[in-house]
């Protein structure tokens, strides 16, 4: 029997998870611990680089401890995308960690644009390009710093050298995934040896350290695998791999991913395109979503009144948004919802805001072929409105592709895979 394992670490944004699978990709083992309440005040958004370390340590801490019999081959680690840290050149963070949703960096995004190509992932305030021009302004900064991402300092910590990333973390650092490359007009801003060394994610990049294999009991020492950002882990997990695989989020937003033969950038829509192995991961993302449906309804009155749904019955025409303003499959800061008149019934009102989203979705994937990304072929479904099977049928109505139900969810599952050596191609 092979005993050999590999372990998945996720550090999302309210807490860390660890997977570990055995050689048949079988979860083996699971830990998680949540992240505690950090405050900030926006448009900061700022966490403690140790923090997130010591919360990192511990999950696996947990996790090895359930793994007894099994020889722990890699590990890879996956984080949330945007979020940056400072540090010097032996790996002493010099800011805390910058996250992705912290948007102070507005004139620096200004500076940026002027600068960066249309479809460039450097763009907009939160970008980590604008983190990094922010932090080299108001901070005193040494000679030799470095940039990290999330996932970086995480692997750093874990043992790998310092100043490494991978191709999808680095998108939003101004990274070119087309031609694989720190574009030349970064000169112009800062200087390239502060950024990381970029490599395809599955590529070694370290062992873990001899004080953590010590700490963890480990007889043999577990290589590094450099991983992804939380959400490309997440869809993995799912198993969809193949040129018109698809995957629906059906979270607070609507959020729609497509695995393309080519890649396709609209900026000003917030769809950028991910490396995917020699394929590409096209990406966008609706205001409209899961928040408009509890704004008006709980949890158990969703499921309540989703079950006397008649699928087949005619609904008012509702575009489901909190505020004015789309981004996409609609690009209109000034798109005004549609959510009137509400129907005196209840059903009939969930119905109609069901299928509203159910319609944005079905333009959503048309507007991503429209701009040159690959033939929708098949829907997986994750996040908090994934259960809900009326919910399906309402969006199978409209989006004519077998919905096939994903393996897995978790991301601490598709970056486990990608410590495996799942290949993407």
């Amino acid at each position: 029997m092979n005993n050999n394992a590999w372990i998945g670490i996720d550090l999302g944004t309210s807490g860390c998870r660890a997977i570990a699978i055995d050689a048949t990709a079988k979860i083996i083992a699971q830990s998680q611990q949540p992240l505690a309440n950090t405050f900030s005040t926006p448009p900061c958004s700022e966490q403690n680089p140790d923090t997130h370390w010591q919360l990192v340590k511990q999950v696996l801490q947990q996790l090895t401890a359930q793994c007894q019999g099994f020889e722990i081959k890699a590990i890879a680690v996956d984080a949330t995308s945007g979020s940056i840290l400072i540090t010097d050149h032996q790996g002493k963070p010099l800011t805390p960690i910058i996250m992705y949703n912290d948007s102070r960096a507005v004139e620096q995004s200004k500076t940026i644009a002027d600068l960066a190509p249309a479809h460039s992932g450097a763009h907009g305030a939160s970008s980590g390009l604008a983190k990094l021009l922010h932090a080299q302004q108001h901070a005193e900064l040494p000679s030799g710093f470095k940039l990290l991402h999330q996932a970086d300092w995480l692997n750093f910590k874990l043992g790998a050298s310092l100043g490494i990333t991978d191709e999808n973390n680095a998108l939003k650092t101004g990274y070119d995934p087309v031609n694989r490359s720190w574009p030349d007009w970064l000169d112009s801003v800062t200087d390239r040896t502060v950024l990381p060394d970029v490599v395809l994610p599955g590529t070694m990049i370290g062992q873990l350290s001899t004080q953590l294999c010590g700490d963890l009991n480990l007889n043999t020492v577990p290589d590094i695998i450099a991983g992804t950002t939380d959400s490309i882990a997440a869809l993995i997990a799912t198993g969809a791999h193949e040129i018109g695989d698809a995957v629906t989020s059906l979270g607070s937003t609507l959020v729609v991913k497509l695995i393309s033969d080519k890649p396709v950038f609209l900026p000003e829509q917030g769809v950028y395109s991910h490396r995917l192995g020699d394929k590409w991961l096209v990406g966008g993302a609706s205001n409209s979503g899961g928040a408009v449906l509890r704004h008006f309804f709980n949890d158990k009155q969703i499921q309540q009144f989703s079950e006397h749904i008649s699928v087949k019955a005619a609904t008012a025409d509702f575009y489901p948004l909190l505020s004015p303003g789309e981004r996409f499959p609609v690009n209109d800061p000034n798109f005004q919802p549609r959510l009137t008149p509400r129907p005196s019934s209840n059903v009939e009102f969930l119905h109609g805001l069901l299928n509203g989203i159910a319609k944005i979705e079905k333009q959503a994937y048309h507007c991503l072929q429209q701009a040159g990304a690959s033939s929708l072929n098949s829907i997986r479904t994750v996040g908090g409105g994934a259960g809900n099977q009326i919910w399906q049928t309402i969006r199978q109505q409209h989006i004519k592709v077998p919905f096939i139900k994903p393996e897995h969810t978790e991301a601490a599952y598709g970056v486990a895979r990608i410590a495996q050596g799942i290949t993407l191609t």
